[in-house]
Order: structure tokens, then C-alpha cells, then sequence
């Protein structure tokens, strides 16, 4: 067993997922990993063209945004699903080139289970398509819930065998409140408005979270309910959502009833879970449900939806119809007014919840067992880059092999065979001149098979917009000066 273990960090940076429950797991998982198993840390990577990450002062010995790759075997991306960020920063052709293996983090797959709702922009469907071939190529995948871990399989093709449930943890800072008082006035401090009693939701606003028949369900309580029990929503909130959701609460006759504070610190986070009296979260889909086991950890009775990972977390008697506005309801009002009831819902906060030092042990698991693995006959890239190019006249073909190993494209099943035997480019190089009606669908299938940047070269007086590339992101549009070795140099360096 040689090497170490680079561990990424980019969902940390990441301008989706910072401050959300993905940034918190890796995070915490990173943490976790640093203290129990040590010995097996090469370092966590960062990224300097990416937003400074927060909070994580205990881990500067570990911290690296230099990485020397050949001190370590492993790379592990917390973070594959990035749509903001392009997927050459956190997997680096320099990772690849020493030959490490790759473990990949899937949270969910929640995309492709509402494509209607996460999937309708073309670019972002590229996007996740590139998160989704960095899980299947991906040596290892992890994942937080036995639920994932069937839509990896299922909806991915990745071997079962390839896939390892790691669970999730919760941190020692959601505990049940000593006093409930004290909790109850930091959260009071912090929420303008807030009383005793009230019901919390954490997640976000977006389809999946159901917000929506949340509010429906609470409006549709008994008005002496209504009266007694505020409903506090706090995540982060854009103005427009914030106001969209006032103007509905006034229309179903909770006016003033509903809160929403937006973002709030840890602290405050903290002091509303465990000051709740009762805890909804009506999702229709999760890929583990990390508030909720958060919630249960406050001692707060806690109820969701009946789906996805949720069952592996709370009994049948805890969960509810998501779909349905009147089944959340009749849960809410049950929680609230049945002793019975209440007092068997605190009884599953007394269960000892799950630790990150558990994880961090599976985890390890998974790094040793490839650290078992010989390296040597692992594919990895080359010290020349791959490129395919497209449409190229011959002039830049020959110059292009001076510097790279070249394919060109002649007809597409033979380019996509080849590129499957190749193990996939550094870039893809169109020519604009005559280019065929079938070179963006080429370029696609290419790119299916890993995250490979693309470059449009284009003649002096030839406009960018005048191409026929229909949807393709093109990385970069270049103009074609000087002799042919001027542009593919030109090219090289694009792509560097």
C-alpha cells in the first residue's frame, strides 16, 4: 500500500453548494477524515480561482491549493455535479497523468428523476451529463443512503460492486438544548417576530423541497392551530422568492403567520432545530435527508415525506404523502395535538445518531482497498495531449502532431470507437471551413465520454456568431493566425 489520499474540496468553494448540505457533508467528511484517519491524508485541495472557502481554520495544516500529485494514490471529488465550475479544475489532467485512482462522491441523482424541473436548460443538461460520466469512470463511488446507491447503479450502469454506502453523520453541534430556554431565546434574538412553538422547515426552495404544498398543508390547519404555531422557513431566499411566497401566504390567510428569516449562521441554525416544537420536511425526493437526522439529533419531533432515503431514516409512522397537501396536514395536526403521537416522535430523537467518525471508517475502507490495487496498469493520460480534431485541413494536422498525438474525423462510429480505445481527449479543435451538418452531434458523443473542453477556430473575417455549431458550449472560439504551427500552438495553449 502506497501513497495517500488527496481529498477535494471544491463543493466547499462551490457557488451552488456552498452554505447547502453538500458543502456541509464534504466538509464535515473532510473533517472527519483528518482527525480519524490521518495517516491516510495527503492533503485537501482548494482552489484559488474559485470563492475562499469558510470555517475551516482546523484544517489549514491539510489544506493545499498546490498539490503534489505523485505524493498520493487517491483522488477523492466530493463533488462531481458542478455547474458552475468546470469539472478540468477539480479533476486535473495532472491527477490523471500520475495515475491516481478516482473516488467520486454522488449525493443524488435527483436531475434525472424530475429532468423536467432540473434539466430543461441545454446547457446545464451538458453539465450534468459531465457529472455523470465522472461517477461512471470514476474508480470507487460513494454514497450517503442505500437509495443513491440503486439510482447509481440503476440510472448509471456503475457496478454494484463498485459502489459503497457510507452513510452520513451529524455534528456534535445539533444536540438537544440545555436549557430549551436559552435555545429558544438565541433563536429569538436572531428571528425578528418569532414565539414559543413554533414549527420549522429547513431545505431550500426548489421543486423537489415541496414548499409550495407546505404552505398549502399549513394554511389548511385549524385556525386555533394557525394562531398558536408560526411556521418558520429559513434557507437562503432571493428577494423575488421571498416575496412570491409572502403574496401566497396572504392569499391562503397566514398572513404574518409565516416567517421566513433566509440564511442564518450555525448558531441560529442550531437554537431553531432545537427550539421547534415540531419539525416538517415535506421533500419529494432525498438523497439522505441530512436536515432531518440534524432535527431528530436537536430532539425535536420530526416528520417527512414518504420517499427516497427518508424511510431509511424515519419509521412509516413519522412520514407522510409529499404529493399530498391534506396528508401533510393531517400529520401536522396530529404531531401538534396527539400526546401519543408527540411522545413517540421524541422517543426516535433519543436514538443516537449517526457520527462522521463512522463514516470516516467506511471511507477508509474504500481508500484502503484501492490502495491494496497496483497502479501500474491503471490507464492514465498521457505526457502529450490527445487531441481530436474536426474538419481540420491537412496543414494543421501535420502541425498538431508535432506537438500532440492526433485523430481526425472521418466518419462517426469509427471516431467514437476510437475515442473509447483512447480514453477519451484533452480537447476537441473544429475547423470552421466546411465543417459536416453531423460535427456538433460528433462532438457531443465525444465529450459523453469525459469533460473535454472544445475550440472553434475560425478564419480572420469569419464572425463567430456565422457558425453552425447549433447548442455546443463551445470552450473557446479562436481566431486562425499566422502559419500552421503559429495556430496550433495557438491551440495548445488555449488549452493549458
Amino acid at each position: 500500500m502506497t501513497g495517500g489520499v488527496f481529498i477535494d474540496l471544491v463543493a466547499a468553494q462551490s457557488p451552488s453548494y456552498r452554505g447547502r448540505g453538500i458543502a456541509r457533508y464534504a466538509t464535515e467528511l473532510a473533517r472527519a477524515m483528518a482527525r480519524r484517519h490521518p495517516g491516510l491524508v495527503s492533503g485537501i485541495v482548494l482552489h484559488p480561482e474559485l470563492p475562499p472557502a469558510e470555517g475551516l481554520e482546523d484544517l489549514s495544516q491539510w489544506v493545499t491549493t498546490e498539490p503534489d500529485w505523485d505524493r498520493a494514490s487517491v483522488l477523492h471529488l466530493t463533488s462531481v455535479f458542478e455547474p458552475e465550475v468546470p469539472a478540468r479544475l477539480f479533476w486535473p489532467r495532472q491527477a490523471s497523468a500520475s495515475r491516481l485512482w478516482l473516488v467520486a462522491t454522488v449525493y443524488d441523482l435527483i436531475p434525472d428523476v424530475f429532468p423536467d424541473w432540473y434539466l430543461q436548460d441545454p446547457g446545464l443538461r451538458r453539465r450534468w451529463r459531465c457529472g455523470r460520466e465522472l461517477a461512471r469512470v470514476a474508480d470507487a463511488v460513494t454514497v450517503p443512503s442505500e437509495a443513491t446507491k440503486q439510482d447509481v447503479v440503476r440510472r448509471l450502469g456503475v457496478p454494484e460492486d463498485r459502489v459503497s454506502v457510507i452513510g452520513s453523520g451529524t455534528s456534535g453541534r445539533f444536540r438537544p438544548p440545555e436549557p430549551r430556554e436559552a435555545a429558544l431565546a438565541t433563536a429569538r434574538r436572531a428571528v425578528k417576530g418569532l414565539r414559543p412553538g413554533f414549527i420549522v422547515y429547513n431545505g431550500a426552495f426548489d421543486p423537489r423541497k415541496n414548499v409550495d404544498r407546505l404552505l398549502e398543508a399549513y394554511a389548511s390547519l385549524p385556525r386555533q392551530l394557525i394562531r398558536k404555531h408560526q411556521l418558520v422557513i429559513f434557507c437562503h431566499v432571493a428577494p423575488l422568492t421571498r416575496n412570491h411566497y409572502l403574496v401566497m401566504a396572504e392569499r391562503l390567510g397566514v398572513k404574518g403567520r409565516v416567517l421566513l428569516p433566509g440564511f442564518v449562521p450555525d448558531d441560529v441554525m442550531v437554537a431553531l432545530l432545537q427550539s421547534a416544537h415540531l419539525a416538517v420536511f415535506p421533500s419529494l425526493y432525498e438523497g439522505y435527508g441530512l436536515p432531518v437526522v440534524d432535527s431528530l439529533a436537536c430532539g425535536t419531533p420530526t416528520i417527512a415525506g414518504d420517499n427516497s432515503s427518508l424511510r431509511e431514516i424515519l419509521p412509516a409512522d413519522a412520514r407522510f404523502d409529499a404529493w399530498d397537501s391534506t396528508a401533510i396536514a393531517n400529520a401536522m395536526e396530529r404531531a401538534l395535538c396527539d400526546e401519543g403521537y408527540r411522545g413517540y416522535l421524541l422517543s426516535l430523537t433519543r436514538q443516537a445518531p449517526p457520527s462522521w467518525d463512522a463514516v470516516a471508517d467506511k471511507l477508509a475502507a474504500v481508500y484502503r482497498h484501492l490502495m491494496g490495487r497496483s497502479r501500474r496498469y491503471r490507464p492514465g493520460w498521457p505526457s502529450r495531449p490527445r487531441l481530436a480534431l474536426v474538419g481540420a485541413p491537412t496543414g494543421l494536422v501535420s502541425a498538431c502532431q508535432a506537438e500532440a498525438e492526433v485523430d481526425t474525423w472521418g466518419t462517426r462510429a469509427p471516431l467514437r470507437r476510437l475515442a473509447a480505445w483512447r480514453g477519451g481527449y484533452d480537447g476537441i479543435v473544429m475547423w470552421a471551413d466546411g465543417l459536416p451538418a453531423t460535427a456538433p452531434e460528433v462532438v457531443e458523443e465525444l465529450r459523453a465520454d469525459r469533460p473535454t473542453p472544445v475550440i472553434a477556430l475560425v478564419n480572420e473575417d469569419q464572425a463567430p456568431a456565422g457558425l453552425a455549431l447549433g447548442s455546443l458550449n463551445t470552450l473557446k472560439v479562436l481566431r486562425a493566425r499566422g502559419d500552421w504551427p503559429d495556430i496550433a500552438r495557438s491551440v495548445l495553449g488555449a488549452l493549458r
